[in-house]
């Protein structure tokens, strides 16, 4: 009866630290995004004439680090079982209203989407942050895009790291 407590105890040990792991990650991938909104937001500043080479560049390393993050953990974690390409159709989705619309609610109507793909396949509740969004669909400027972008992404990445640090 002992070795079944003892058991118990570090499969309980492994899935805290699971969990722990994936709000970690979330919360990388919501940082990474807001280093690159911070550096549009400084070259902007500073006029710089190559933003779309820059964003390029940023989402490239982003992409690269969303992939690194999702074979390593999520992948194994929250598969096909849990609708686990929603998000990507989400994205895919909120691509083209941004094309569409082309300007700050087109920004934030991919946002919203992709979120929404997000949560249907992660199920996290964090991920709805970002919703706040809309609100740029009532008053469209760049500026309340980019301030509620870096509001939003940044109470998601504080949210987890909460989350995380509770698990441990």
């Amino acid at each position: 009866m002992e070795e079944v407590r003892e058991l118990k105890e570090v499969l309980d040990k492994v899935e805290r630290k699971l969990i722990a792991g994936f709000h970690v990650y979330t919360a990388l991938v919501y940082s990474a995004w807001l280093a690159a909104i911070g550096g549009y937001l400084l070259l902007t500043f500073l006029r710089f004439e190559y933003l779309g080479m820059y964003w390029l560049i940023a989402i490239a390393l982003i992409i690269g680090l969303t992939i690194k993050v999702y074979t390593k953990y999520i992948s194994s974690e929250h598969g096909e079982e849990k609708l686990g390409y929603a998000w990507i159709v989400g994205w895919i989705l909120g691509g083209i209203s941004w094309v569409l619309l082309g300007d700050a609610r087109g920004l934030a109507t991919m946002i919203v989407l992709g979120h929404v793909g997000m949560f249907v396949s992660f199920r996290e509740n964090s991920m709805l942050i970002p919703l706040a969004l809309a609100l740029v669909l009532l008053k469209p400027s760049w500026e309340l895009a980019d301030a509620l972008i870096v509001l939003t992404y940044s109470l998601t990445a504080l949210v987890n790291l909460y989350k995380a640090f509770r698990v441990i």
